[in-house]
């Protein structure tokens, strides 16, 4: 092993008073010492940097998720099915982190929080830690390098834990919580997490649903639990009379603005509660709710619905899905940006009639969510104005689409199998335009873009 040494080089010069006619020799010394360095630190098993291009490919009877690591942003075709990929049972990073992911167990049998990295030597996803749960993970988010909180499924808890060492930290119980049994077997369970900076507070929204209905979301109104991180202790529960099911679907990412503007997309029903069209409730569609700066309690006043300032009041359902946040009250989102197909009004027919039958009802619920019919879209949160993105392709509605930001760029998942289209577009908001990266071609449907930031 190579040494190095560090010099160190002390000056010492004497000075002597005159005591006679010749002044006395200035005496100058030069003392060296060598100290070795420290032995240097293990090389990091993991890589710092780099991208992961995820899919996930159903079968009738299972799922595979494939990834596959590579040093620079991937272009082009993508087979993620070659020898150079790996797959897994389960692999949904549910956050990022620098050169992390966090997610569910990467073995679907294992109740566990995983902290997925890329191995250095083999380029391939693997577990770097894991915490033990009681129960499936629901979300984790990360505040820093010491702290992190996440939730397990119907259980009215935050928990912390250190997303460094990935150690557990504390459970924080929150007893006085919203928790609905109106219908049976109803489960209560925080999906979202989202974290405000400015007064170190948590904002929990709940997600309620019976499998009794045909809804994913058995309330009509929207509730938010408040955790403040500085006591460790929960606070107050938030609540927004007309507005259902508070998740943006994809990578559930907070939407708190500089000034600590908290904003939180609801989905509303998709009609599954059988509200169609323009008559139907402004619950049962989508809005995006603001908890102002300062505040833990909902502006009653603010109510936005995106879809309808673009104009498309009169679909059978609208969707917003997979929502980020900008910069100077700019966020995004996919959402309906295109007529129904004459299809689903033929079918509403028959259902008004009364003559629809299974399987034809089943084609309207799939017209109406699974369509390429959504768009990319910049939304003002202040001026509560909504415009598409033009040159990226129209996209499926329950892709659940994934959303990112990176150097000031953000990277948008676009599923449209009319066009070919299966993968991830980059947008440059300076320029308002947007290029293809890559489409995976093998492999199914393309889900996370894990990009790893030292």
């Amino acid at each position: 092993m190579k040494t190095n040494f560090k010099t160190i080089f002390g000056l010492i010069t004497a000075f002597v008073l005159v005591l006679a006619c010749e002044p006395e020799e200035v005496v100058t010394e030069i003392v060296v010492t060598q100290t070795e360095d420290p032995t240097p630190p293990e090389e990091v098993p993991f890589k710092t940097s780099g991208f992961v291009a995820a899919s996930i490919l159903s079968t009738p009877t299972s799922f595979s998720y494939f990834t596959n690591y590579t040093e620079e942003l991937p272009t082009g075709n993508l087979d993620l099915t070659t020898n150079t990929s790996s797959s897994f049972s389960g692999y949904f990073p549910q956050t990022i982190y620098k050169n992390f992911g966090f997610g569910a167990s990467l073995d679907s049998d294992n109740l566990e929080l995983n902290r997925y990295a890329v191995d250095n030597e083999s380029g391939r996803i693997i577990k770097a830690g894991s915490i033990p749960l009681a129960a499936n993970l629901s979300q984790v988010l990360i505040i820093d390098d010491n702290t992190a909180v996440y939730t397990i499924f119907d259980t009215p808890s935050l928990f912390l834990f250190n997303p460094s060492t990935m150690q557990f930290i504390q459970e924080i119980p929150m007893p006085d919580a919203v928790q609905l049994e109106v219908l049976p077997d109803q489960t209560n369970s925080y999906f979202h997490i989202i974290y405000r900076p400015q007064d170190n507070k948590v904002f929990l929204p709940l997600t309620t649903n019976s499998n009794v209905s045909p809804q994913f979301y058995d309330a009509t109104d929207i509730y938010v639990e408040v955790v403040d991180l500085g006591s460790r202790s929960w606070e107050k529960t938030a609540v927004f009379t007309g507005a259902t099911y508070p998740l943006t679907r994809g990578m559930e990412n907070p939407l708190v603005d500089e000034q600590g503007n908290v904003y939180l997309l609801t989905q509303g029903q998709y009609s599954l509660d059988f509200q169609f069209g323009p008559t139907a409730p402004p619950s049962s569609r989508p809005q995006i709710l603001k908890i102002p700066s300062g505040s833990t309690d909902f502006d009653p006043d603010y109510a936005f619905n995106p879809v309808n300032f673009l104009g498309f009041q009169n679909s059978v359902a609208q969707l917003c899905t997979g929502s980020i946040y900008g910069e100077n009250g700019i966020a995004y989102a996919v959402m309906t940006a295109e007529p129904d197909v004459p299809r689903v009004n033929e079918l509403l027919g028959l259902l008004a009639t009364g003559t629809i039958t299974d399987a034809e009802f089943n084609e309207l619920v799939g017209l109406v969510t699974n369509s390429p019919n959504m768009k990319w879209t910049r939304i003002d949160l202040n001026a509560q104005t909504a415009e598409v993105i033009g040159d990226i392709p129209t996209s499926a509605g329950f892709v659940y689409p994934f959303s990112y930001k990176s150097n000031g760029r953000f990277y948008f998942q676009v599923f449209n199998p009319d066009q070919g289209v299966n993968g991830y577009f980059e947008y440059d908001p300076t320029t308002n335009t947007s290029d293809s990266i890559f489409n995976i071609t093998a492999g199914g449907v393309a889900t996370q873009l894990f990009i790893l930031e030292d």
